[in-house]
């Protein structure tokens, strides 16, 4: 099914469709029940695919006044296209110590809007914007990372800090990495992380130790999802590259 089809299904606001099994079921999320998403896989086998569907759902969902997005590309190829936009709050682009520097910032906006909501006395910011004109946009926090961010010494600590603290405040967690031999992928992944999904490893030197048990042998653009503690495989949707200026066209 074409990505494009997607789109024109649109469900209820925040609600996306990931993938489709071979049986035609869609894997469906509700992103505000789903803020943390963890992607790997070797590289081709579809992970920023999947991570670009996941972000123009939400463009074509909310607008510029209504979230932000935080970008950390380490390659400098894949987020490219979404920092000329309104969106635009944090990039790191090509360079891992403002990769971290930018982890420092999205710390520092949780502490924010935990303080925010804790002195009106709210619980999330979903309850401080039903009742403010000036609303909380939507965080997203969208990190694909080929150049070993993760190894970084600080890094570990930065991301266990943003996934474990996500709970009511409006900000949701993307990383999609082929980098799996760190400490945040020993310790975190399965404690903080609420849909993990993984592409195939078969390739590469990571191929032992994967995000989930089983991702070896995938065919390109199939991969494992991991939700509530069940598994399930799905393939990513027929997606072409031009749609990405096409929907920031429409939507801007």
């Amino acid at each position: 099914m074409e990505f494009r089809e997607i789109l024109k299904l649109k469900r209820e606001k925040g609600q996306l469709i990931l993938g489709e099994s071979a049986g035609g079921e869609k894997l469906l999320i509700n992103i505000k029940e789903t803020p943390s998403i963890i992607i790997t896989g070797e590289t081709g086998s579809g992970k920023s695919i999947l991570l670009d569907q996941i972000l123009l759902e939400l463009i074509s969902d909310y607008t510029s006044l209504e979230m932000e997005l935080a970008l950390i590309d380490t390659s400098g190829v894949e987020l490219n296209y979404y920092c000329d936009t309104n969106y635009l709050k944090y990039k790191a682009i090509n360079d891992i110590d403002k990769s971290v520097v930018t982890l420092s910032r999205i710390l520092e906006e949780i502490e924010k809007r935990k303080k925010l909501i804790k002195e009106q006395g709210f619980t999330t910011i979903d309850e401080y914007n039903a009742v403010h004109e000036d609303i909380i946009p939507l965080l997203v926090v969208a990190i694909d990372d080929d150049k070993f961010l993760l190894r970084e010494e600080d890094t570990e600590k930065m991301l266990s800090g943003i996934i474990s603290q996500l709970a009511g405040l409006n900000i949701i967690f993307l990383l999609v990495t082929s980098d799996v031999h760190n400490k945040f992928f020993e310790t975190d992944k399965n404690v903080f992380a609420s849909l993990l999904i993984s592409f195939d490893y078969t390739n590469s030197e990571e191929s032992e130790k994967n995000n989930i048990d089983g991702s070896n042998n995938l065919e390109i653009g199939a991969f494992l999802a991991q939700i509530n503690g069940e598994t399930a495989k799905y393939h990513n949707f027929d997606f072409e590259d031009n749609i990405i200026k096409e929907v920031l066209h429409q939507y801007e």
